[in-house]
């Protein structure tokens, strides 16, 4: 259901699944040095600040390409409640700072801080939290696209315009939610079980 939601809503980002052109698919191994990207729990949050609902999640970033890079990262969550949510937009500072309390890990930067130059070698590597708001909470799945951890690109002819369109190498990532979103507490949302694999690269 959600990735049909898809379709829908990034006709953009996503009309070459769609379409009778062929679809940019990574190659396995990767053809440039790529951060290291480690994923930590997605989870919901209710804010005392205004009592709205938030997605929130935290990562680790490693630098082992080479050379130095600048970390800008886009984490977009896709919700089967048709809502297309970039990570920190619409996101009170004063929640990311009670989120951020509420964890109480002092290596954590929030998205608004953590741009910038992202050093060679595990002794750089740096914690970033990014937070979403959860403006529908009956959501059950969810599908999260990370970008800025590869450099590869892939350019397809827009289907209508005939436009060249660059398409980034993403991570994406599936969750599934059985029940209500609010009523988990401080519970991880799960990957989805039913997907072939629940992390995998692809051009969007």
């Amino acid at each position: 259901m959600l990735r049909s939601i898809f379709h829908v809503l990034a006709p953009l980002c996503l009309f070459v699944t769609a379409t009778v052109m062929a679809v940019p698919i990574p190659n396995a191994a990767p053809l440039r040095p790529e951060l290291t990207y480690t994923p930590g729990p997605l989870r919901i949050f209710q804010s005392s600040e205004d009592g709205q609902w938030y997605w929130y999640m935290t990562y680790g970033v490693e630098n082992g390409t080479g050379v130095d890079q600048i970390w800008a990262p886009s984490m977009v969550l896709y919700t089967d409640q048709g809502e297309i949510l970039n990570g920190g937009r619409g996101v009170p500072s004063a929640v990311t700072d009670e989120i951020l309390e509420y964890l109480a890990d002092p290596l954590l930067e929030p998205q608004y801080s953590i741009i910038g130059e992202l050093k060679q070698g595990r002794g750089n590597a740096r914690s970033g939290l990014t937070v979403w708001p959860a403006r529908k909470t009956k959501v059950n799945e969810l599908s999260l696209f990370v970008v800025g951890l590869s450099s590869e690109t892939a350019v397809v002819k827009h289907p209508l315009t005939g436009e060249d369109v660059v398409l980034r190498k993403s991570l994406k990532r599936d969750y599934l939610i059985p029940g209500a979103a609010t009523a988990r507490g401080d519970r991880p949302v799960d990957l989805h079980p039913d997907m072939p694999r629940r992390e995998v690269w692809i051009f969007r």
